[in-house]
């Protein structure tokens, strides 16, 4: 992930969960690195910066590591992240 986009991202999850300004943006930016880790295992073809569902869950999964509940993602977000395998690699296979 670029230094423009990581901060792009920092941004937008701010602004969507109403993150208050008093947390700071290295927790975010950390969350934001660590959240694409786990996604690129899951997906190594993702693009954050082109795919939506991608981004969507990539901001999600920063939200509920910020939190303390990455497990509470992967339970609610299953079948979105096996629907987002099954795109990535049907696209691959095309």
């Amino acid at each position: 992930m670029t230094d423009e986009l990581l901060i792009e991202l920092s941004d937008e999850v701010r602004k969507d969960f109403q993150i208050p300004p008093y947390f700071d943006n290295a927790t975010i930016n950390r969350a934001l690195r660590e959240s694409e880790a786990r996604l690129i295992q899951l997906n190594p073809a993702a693009d954050f910066e082109t795919d939506a569902v991608g981004r969507s869950l990539l901001k999600n999964y920063a939200y509920y590591h910020i939190y303390h509940k990455p497990e509470e993602f992967e339970k609610n977000y299953e079948q979105l992240v096996l629907s987002w395998q099954l795109s990535a690699a049907s696209e691959e296979a095309s």
